[in-house]
C-alpha cells in the first residue's frame, strides 16, 4: 500500500489490543511497514496476518516481554531497521498507597515503566546512528500528581523525566516526546495522534510532553492556515 510513510518502518510494542493494535492498524494504513511486539502468540500472529493481509505492508511478529531485558535486546536487534518507535505498553491500577498492593505495583510498572525504558535504551542507539528516528512514550498519567492515582502518577514522573533527559542528548534527525493520556484514554485520538507524529515529527521538538489533543489542534490549526 503506497502512502506518506510508504519504505518506512515503525516497531509497535503492546501491538496485540487496544490503542497499540489500533495505532499499529493506522500506521500500516499509510503505508508504513510495521515490527508487531506482544507476549499473546495467537494474538500477537492473528493481528499480524490481519494486517499483512488488509494493508498489504510488510509485517512482522516478535514474541516476547520488552520488560525482560534480553528479549528487549533481541527485539531491539531485529528491529533495527525501523525509523519510528511506539510505546503502548502498561495498565496502570488506580488506587491510593494503600489500595495497591505491592504485587500490582511491580507488575504494572514492569509493562508502564521497565519495558518502555528498556525499549528506548535498545533504539537509540540504531537511530543515532543513522541519524533520524522518532519515539514516541504513551504516558497513562493524570494531569498532575494524585494521591489517589499513586501508581500513575509516579510512573509519568519517571517517563516524562526519561522524555526530557534523554532528548538533551540524541543525535540532531532523532526525536523523543511522550504523549500524555491525562487518564483520558480516547482510544481513537490517540491513534490519530500517533499516526500524524509519525507523518509530521518535525511539528512538535524533541523532549515535548503533549496530549493527543494538542496533536490534532495543532495540526487542524495548520491546515486551517492554508486554506485561509
Amino acid at each position: 500500500m503506497q502512502g506518506p510513510l510508504s519504505g518506512k518502518s515503525a516497531l509497535i510494542t503492546g501491538a496485540v489490543g487496544g490503542i497499540g493494535l489500533m495505532a499499529t492498524r493506522a500506521l500500516a494504513q499509510t503505508g508504513c511497514d510495521v515490527h508487531l511486539v506482544g507476549q499473546n502468540f495467537s494474538k500477537l500472529y492473528e493481528a499480524t496476518t490481519s494486517i499483512r493481509n488488509t494493508y498489504a505492508v510488510e509485517a512482522n511478529q516478535h514474541s516476547g516481554n520488552p520488560a525482560n531485558p534480553v528479549d528487549a535486546e533481541a527485539i531491539g536487534m531485529a528491529c533495527a531497521d525501523a525509523e519510528i518507535f511506539i510505546s503502548c505498553t502498561g495498565n496502570l491500577p488506580h488506587g491510593n498507597l494503600e489500595d495497591i498492593e505491592d504485587e500490582r505495583w511491580r507488575k504494572s510498572w514492569e509493562a508502564a515503566v521497565f519495558a518502555p525504558l528498556n525499549m528506548v535504551r535498545e533504539m537509540i542507539g540504531h537511530m543515532n546512528d543513522e541519524e533520524r528516528g522518532l519515539i514516541v512514550l504513551l504516558i497513562d498519567t493524570p494531569t498532575e500528581p494524585q494521591a489517589d492515582d499513586i501508581c500513575a502518577s509516579a510512573s509519568g514522573a519517571v517517563l516524562k523525566t526519561l522524555v526530557s533527559a534523554l532528548s538533551q542528548e540524541l543525535v540532531k534527525g532523532v526525536r523523543i516526546v511522550g504523549l500524555l493520556t491525562e487518564r483520558n484514554v480516547d482510544a481513537n485520538a490517540l491513534s490519530e495522534a500517533i499516526t500524524r507524529l509519525a507523518i509530521e515529527p518535525e511539528q512538535v521538538a524533541t523532549g515535548s510532553l503533549i496530549t493527543a489533543a494538542d496533536v490534532l489542534k495543532s495540526d487542524d490549526e495548520e491546515t486551517e492556515n492554508k486554506t485561509s
